[in-house]
């Protein structure tokens, strides 16, 4: 199983300037691109403190391919209904160009009331935004003479966007997913991979939306064989009651800045997002104990964090996990001890007998 690592801030001014966790976040992905992980993802989030240092993905992934030469290179996604697609296109493709061809694009719909009022965008319309845009942005990587007639964008026709991605035809695609069908065999029919949390959704829900996933792709002509992210918060450590007792400490100072982003769903409901407006009560109640009951977390000394990871394999086989070392009230040091525990022990030890 290929072991990357998954970046959602969740710090503020309060515990360090922007520019201190960017310079960590690169050291963090120089260290994980020498211990053979495969990629590093970004999350696109504004304004909260949950995600906020990180409106712009594409940016500091920017900055980390100039500091690595291996590691795939992930938007986590990328939200088309807040940025034009030809301006969405062209930054990922110099993304592409500046990593020598290691992108792979994820693109999803946002969620957070909040961050569609910003934008003066309508939460009824975010699937749509995010089928066009992303149609779009494909069109303009590989389209000369290029005319688009959307719903919310009219353009062209237009030359050969420059540059080209270094990818040809294009980067892979990916979308992010969690429980909405109408996601899953939309990605599908399109023959896109996929980002998926199951924290969000039940192992058993996501293996039910899988199927159909798998079942839409064939049926569209798509190979069966796709890529699938899998998202985990990851803490290890030298023992398993050091890791347990530090993970709790941690996801609590997580969860405090997740409860102020969910609570922008406040008195509101979507037909959209159905049964979004319970994640906040959902998120208040969720412990380390319960997630690691239902392998919904990683947490452990080497031989448990090996372990856990075995057994999210047998869950998802040949997905990639992307594990977020750096929440809540992580440090830099500990994050640090982390990926070398994951890089030189756990990976080596998950290698035996491939």
């Amino acid at each position: 199983m290929k072991v990357g690592l998954n970046f959602l801030p969740t710090v503020g001014p309060g515990e360090m300037p922007a520019e201190r966790f960017y310079d960590e976040i690169i050291e963090l992905s120089e260290l994980a691109d020498r211990l053979s992980f495969s990629h590093v993802k970004l999350v696109e989030h504004h304004f909260h403190e949950w995600g906020g240092y990180s409106p712009d993905p594409v940016a500091l992934l920017s900055a980390i391919a100039r500091r690595t030469t291996r590691v795939r290179l992930v938007t986590g996604a990328v939200t088309p209904a807040f940025t034009h697609p030809i301006k969405l296109a062209a930054s990922l493709s110099v993304l592409d160009n500046l990593s020598h061809g290691r992108l792979d694009a994820g693109f999803g719909r946002a969620f957070l009331p909040s961050e569609f009022e910003a934008f003066g965008v309508d939460m009824a319309d975010s699937r749509a935004l995010l089928e066009e845009n992303v149609e779009a942005v494909e069109r303009l990587w590989t389209d000369e003479g290029f005319r688009w007639e959307g719903r919310f964008h009219r353009f062209g026709p237009l030359p050969a966007m420059l540059p080209r991605p270094a990818q040809r035809p294009r980067p892979p695609v990916f979308i992010a997913a969690t429980t909405s069908p109408e996601t899953f065999t939309w990605a599908a029919s399109k023959g896109y991979h996929l980002m998926i949390i199951p924290v969000v959704a039940s192992h058993e829900k996501l293996t039910g939306l899988l199927d159909l996933y798998r079942a839409t792709r064939i049926e569209h002509g798509h190979s069966p064989d796709f890529r699938l992210h899998v998202s985990y918060h990851c803490y290890v450590a030298e023992s398993q009651h050091e890791a347990v007792a530090r993970a709790e400490e941690h996801y609590a100072a997580y969860r405090t800045k997740q409860l102020e982003a969910y609570g922008s769903w406040r008195g509101i409901t979507s037909n959209q997002y159905q049964g979004y407006e319970r994640m906040e009560q959902a998120a208040r109640t969720t412990t380390v104990a319960g997630l690691m009951a239902a392998d919904n977390i990683i947490v452990g000394g080497v031989a448990e964090t090996a372990a856990t990871i075995r057994r999210i394999g047998k869950l998802y086989p040949g997905a990639e996990l992307s594990l977020q070392l750096r929440f809540g009230s992580v440090s830099h040091t500990e994050a640090t001890r982390a990926v070398r525990l994951l890089g030189e022990r756990v990976l080596p030890e998950l290698m035996e007998g491939v």
